[in-house]
């Protein structure tokens, strides 16, 4: 289980969850944050031979995670990428992927959460199916600003983000 002390280290995959909807088995690789630096534009005069005059923020950069579903079960599909779940479990994606938007929940074995208040999900067929990996569906997550102006929280250990007063 969790650990309860906050040492700083944030590691291991407990969960992820979209909302309310915990995901299946993700590959062992977990989950990856990358996305854009945030831009600078770099002003020059002629007066100043050793570098910019002044420089100013530029674009505001992305965060982007990553990873790979593996248990491609119905729900999870549907999770996912959208699309119906028929009675008999057979998956059927969308006509048009337009995208899935949410609020993501990444639990980790360190205690901690991290919580992406709004975050654009896309997603396509990916993997191999052999004796040594399985079909995924590689999955991205690109962070946005929730109308609260919030991107992405980390709680410590033992801290409930839905037990928090709001505001």
């Amino acid at each position: 289980m969790a650990q309860v002390n906050n040492d700083g280290y944030i590691s291991g995959l407990d969960s992820f969850k979209i909302g309310e909807t915990a995901l299946g088995d993700i590959h062992e690789d977990g989950v990856g944050f990358g996305g854009e630096k945030p831009g600078k534009v770099k002003v020059y005069a002629a007066q100043k031979k050793k570098g910019p005059a002044k420089v100013l923020d530029g674009k505001p950069g992305s965060t982007v995670l990553a990873f790979r579903l593996m248990q491609l079960d119905g729900t999870n599909c549907k999770a996912v990428l959208g699309g119906t779940v028929a009675a008999n479990g057979a998956y059927t994606p969308p006509a048009k992927f337009s995208g899935i938007e949410g609020v993501f929940n990444i639990k980790c074995d360190s205690g901690h959460m991290i919580r992406i208040y709004k975050g654009s999900m896309s997603g396509m067929l990916g993997g191999k199916i052999n004796s040594n990996e399985t079909l995924t569906i590689d999955c991205e997550v690109e962070v946005m600003e929730d109308a609260a102006g919030k991107t992405w929280e980390i709680f410590p250990p033992g801290v409930d983000p839905d037990a928090l007063p709001s505001g």
